[in-house]
């Protein structure tokens, strides 16, 4: 049995042919079921094309052959080719089509497009044996001869047992004996590979929408892990305790959403500013039980205007009185529950002004993440808390963007089972004249419609996007309300992005962490775990991309540098 490649096709006589090829042709033949095309002509034009088998003959060459129908055909007295259309019980002719292109022209122009191409791609300058077309009728006999076609061109019904034989004989009318030497077994699988598209691919390309689904399947994940911890939070003081990208914050606020519910006086605590400014506004029914612990204890202290604001104010002077404002509390006006995020940033002071103002069976449930402890405000010690649970997996982000920060981090943060494998993070080119550029170019690679995030060690005014901030059709923003909206690229210091996240981010000035003050080790950490779809790195000199592609080289994707 030869190798036979391709699909089966749904006419019913080149089925029939297929099979009687299966069963008469021998094992070191190939042959190339339903090859179609669409290629150049010699005018540059794309033209299709179309044959039912290519039967490629180690020691001779290609044979191409089509299957007809018909059991009829004739040409008429205009020299048109007809297809007549009998009634099977009485052997009436019932209709006759005139046939577009007669069977041999069709054959042998399909012969000559495919010997070309086979060279083209080769590449040869010739053929390397020789090349043949027949036409078979399995369902009809020759009843008179051709004046112009070799009788070796077409098989009729009754020659169908002996299809090897009249290949062969094709493919020896045409042939001398060195030049069918040239067609070896190998040369014959070469020129099948041709015929089959066996090198075509479609590779995976990331786009946007991946990020998109990304993103809701990390989102169930989350839901997954607020369940397994639904007995936990039931504690009286509690400290939940994990990476990046574990889910605290939107554990945090499932809690406070069914502490509310409960109709408890509750309250949810964060450090940074902009993470309470954006989940008031993504989380309207719930926005007067969020807040920034600065701004809680500047509102419940009444600071005056005009007050001098010195560098211990918010880490010793302030907390000291809230204390004194928690001292004369109605019981009725404290909190009944307080959940503490981002609780490495607040240092010990804030911790025990904000327990003052739990009522004495008041729950405290205290969220942390030591290696973001970016401030160094805080010993790794959940204070008020009485049992501490510890989350281990990465349900934020992708399997490849964790493995990224493992190898930027030194880290070994497992990913979720579950968590889907993403695109490996961009490692571009992030300095010099084209430093804004490369990063724009970024942005609009990983969201061309907008809603990509820029954060940077340095403030808007400082970075390279200081004299930059449009390109194609986006706009930079630092208003936290249009945090993901189409049409901007929100921008931001690592810093000030604590705890927050999005679907793409795009890190710059991605130095060698600890060269500089603003790009510590932790600082790192928390950029490289911001994103929940896809992160670029926009490295900040030459050595900062080699140090970025050492640690990460089984990862990253990189761009050349020119």
């Amino acid at each position: 049995m030869p190798k036979i490649l391709g699909q089966n096709s749904m006419d019913r006589w080149e089925r029939e042919v297929r099979r009687l090829l299966a069963d008469q042709l021998p094992h070191d033949w190939i042959v190339v079921c339903n090859v179609a095309w669409a290629l150049q002509n010699d005018q540059g034009l794309v033209r299709d094309g179309q044959c039912d088998f290519v039967v490629l003959v180690p020691g001779l060459g290609m044979a191409v052959l089509e299957v007809k129908g018909s059991r009829s055909v004739r040409v008429g007295d205009n020299g048109i080719w007809y297809r007549q259309e009998t009634d099977r019980r009485t052997g009436q002719v019932k209709a006759e089509v005139a046939i577009d292109e007669p069977p041999p022209e069709q054959a042998c122009r399909n012969m000559h497009t495919l010997a070309k191409a086979v060279c083209d791609r080769l590449p040869r300058q010739r053929f390397p044996g020789a090349f043949a077309f027949l036409v078979a009728y399995p369902n009809g006999h020759v009843d008179g001869p051709s004046t112009l076609y070799d009788p070796s061109t077409v098989v009729p019904s009754q020659d169908m047992h002996r299809l090897e034989r009249r290949i062969r004989g094709a493919l020896e009318a045409r042939v001398h004996q060195a030049q069918g030497s040239e067609f070896t077994a190998d040369m014959a699988g070469r020129v099948a590979a041709v015929l089959s598209n066996a090198s075509f691919r479609i590779a995976p390309r990331d786009v946007p929408l991946d990020a998109e689904e990304d993103a809701v399947d990390l989102d169930e994940l989350t839901r997954q892990q607020f369940a397994a911890l639904r007995g936990a939070f039931e504690l009286p003081r509690v400290a939940i305790v994990g990476p990046a990208g574990s889910g605290k914050t939107l554990l945090a606020l499932w809690k406070l959403d069914a502490l509310l519910e409960e109709g408890k006086r509750a309250l949810y605590v964060c450090f940074n500013k902009a993470l309470a400014e954006h989940l008031k506004l993504a989380n309207p029914e719930m926005s007067a039980a969020i807040t920034s612990v600065d701004r809680l204890f500047y509102q419940l202290a009444k600071v005056p205007d005009g007050r001098k604001i010195g560098q211990t104010f918010f880490t010793e002077e302030l907390p000291s009185l809230v204390q004194d404002v928690a001292a004369e509390l109605p019981l009725q006006s404290k909190y009944e529950a307080i959940i503490v995020d981002e609780g490495q940033d607040f240092g010990e002071l804030r911790l025990l002004a904000l327990v003052d103002l739990l009522t004495p069976a008041g729950q405290w449930l205290f969220f942390a993440d030591w290696e973001q402890n970016v401030y160094k405000s805080a010993k790794q010690e959940p204070i008020g808390a009485e049992v501490t649970f510890r989350l281990y997996h990465n349900c934020r982000n992708t399997q490849l963007v964790n493995a990224a920060t493992n190898g930027c981090c030194e880290l070994s943060v497992v990913h979720m089972p579950g968590v889907p494998v993403g695109a490996a993070p961009l490692l571009k080119k992030g300095w010099g004249a084209t430093a804004a550029a490369a990063a724009w170019a970024a942005a609009h690679e990983l969201a061309p419609e907008g809603g990509a995030i820029f954060l940077s060690p340095f403030k808007l005014e400082k970075s390279c996007l200081e004299a930059s901030r449009k390109a194609y059709g986006l706009e930079v923003t630092e208003d936290i309300a249009l945090l993901g909206k189409p049409g901007f690229v929100y921008f931001s210091t690592i810093r000030s992005f604590k705890g927050l996240e999005g679907k793409n981010v795009v890190l710059l000035h991605a130095d060698v962490p600890g060269r500089i003050a603003a790009l510590s080790p932790d600082d790192l950490y928390v950029a490289c775990t911001r994103a929940t779809g896809r992160l670029a790195i926009m490295a900040a000199n030459d050595e900062a991309l080699r140090w970025y592609l050492q640690r990460t080289s089984r990862v990253l994707r990189t761009e050349p540098v020119a």
